[in-house]
């Protein structure tokens, strides 16, 4: 179903933090779009090296020896820059590396630029040979239109260039003439649509991400993605010799609440409950649905002890909530149950989420509105019973 304007115009202002600079985007996005950046910064500086090198007989032919020598040994040195940042940025993973590797790849194009137009001897008038040294700030301006960045890092990149064209113009004698005011002119106008191509590309990406990672009802993260994230968080706390635990949310007769006030009504449960788990969690912990009304609360640096504490203030905490159905001015109550295991030895997060669900199990047999929690070796043989496994 196709959006209404206004319906755009607010899926829009939510992306604009995100568009903005990327301090507010989830470090499992910047994982995804850091991967991005890595292949095209590859791809660019490879390609931009080759070309560099390109150039050199057109140097070496149509430029006096005292000028194409200088500038074929900077061009050498650039091109084998490149090449290099190409293959070692291919190399590194987190968004940091390609922020500078973007940086870098950036500032090596314009100094080189600075050099020749200083070789030229600042040159006043770009005419014959000289007409392609007059692009290069264009071409580093319009080579950016490939990468999904935020407008913060766009600007400061836009700046490097817009710096070093304005210093060698300004060098040059050729600052504020009307023919160079008409290129500045032009210029801007080439610096917005490649703005507006960045961040278009930016906005589809975390369109495209959050439709494959998020849960469309409560936002917050898929069964895939969480386990996902879970999984490589757990390995950590293995690693670090950490406590993990998990816990497991099931919303008590929720099927009740669909059949007497309608699916609308437990939509809005699932997402006031969503919000409330929300209020409650730190930011090193992850939560998501793990479908229907079920959900998880993994619990980095957790011992099952504290899980417990925490468990029983959530739910005398959720007992008290007064949630608003959407239905008149109807708010209805509900509790839940609540599955706990924590991580030891030689355990998966397929052996901890199953205990914890058998914890869960273990809820409802006891009447729900309750939390129990299964350490290893504690088998949930049967709805009526539960045995240690020695």
């Amino acid at each position: 179903m196709q959006e209404t304007p206004s319906q755009l115009l607010k899926t829009i202002k939510l992306y604009i933090p995100d568009l903005w600079s990327a301090n507010a985007h989830s470090s499992s996005f910047q994982n995804t779009r850091s991967g991005y950046l890595r292949n095209r910064i590859s791809m660019l500086a490879a390609v931009w090296g080759l070309l560099v090198f390109i150039w050199i007989p057109f140097d070496l032919f149509f430029l006096p020896e005292s000028q194409s020598v200088p500038i074929v040994i900077a061009r050498l040195l650039l091109g084998t820059s490149l090449l290099l940042l190409a293959k070692v940025n291919y190399r590194l993973t987190k968004l940091k590396h390609a922020q500078i590797c973007m940086g870098l790849l950036v500032t090596a194009t314009n100094l080189f630029y600075l050099y020749a137009i200083w070789i030229l001897e600042f040159p006043s008038v770009y005419s014959g040979y000289f007409y392609g040294y007059t692009l290069l700030p264009i071409i580093h301006v319009a080579m950016l239109t490939i990468l999904p960045v935020t407008l913060k890092e766009s600007l400061g990149l836009l700046a490097i260039t817009a710096f070093v064209q304005l210093f060698t113009d300004f060098q040059a004698t050729y600052f504020l003439t009307p023919e160079n005011i008409a290129d500045y002119w032009l210029q801007t106008i080439l610096a917005m649509m490649v703005i507006w191509s960045q961040l278009s590309k930016l906005y589809m990406l975390m369109r495209l991400y959050r439709q494959a990672t998020l849960d469309p009802l409560t936002g917050i993260y898929n069964r895939r993605m969480l386990l996902q994230l879970a999984n490589k968080c757990m390995l950590h706390s293995e690693y670090t010799k950490q406590p993990f635990s998990v816990m497991l949310f099931d919303i008590d007769k929720f099927k009740r609440i669909n059949d007497t006030w309608g699916h609308s009504a437990g939509d809005q449960v699932l997402k006031e409950f969503t919000q409330f788990i929300q209020s409650q969690s730190k930011g090193d912990e992850l939560f998501g649905r793990f479908g229907g009304e079920e959900f998880i609360l993994f619990l980095p640096k957790t011992h099952f002890t504290q899980a417990e504490q925490l468990a029983d203030k959530l739910l005398a905490s959720i007992r008290q909530l007064q949630l608003d159905i959407g239905v008149d001015d109807t708010k209805i109550r509900i509790t839940t149950s609540i599955g706990i295991s924590s991580f030891t030895d030689g355990d998966t997060l397929s052996s901890l989420l199953e205990r914890a669900d058998n914890a869960l199990y273990e809820c409802k047999d006891a009447g729900r509105d309750c939390r129990r929690y299964h350490p290893a070796g504690y088998k949930y043989s049967s709805r009526a019973e539960c045995q240690l496994v020695g």
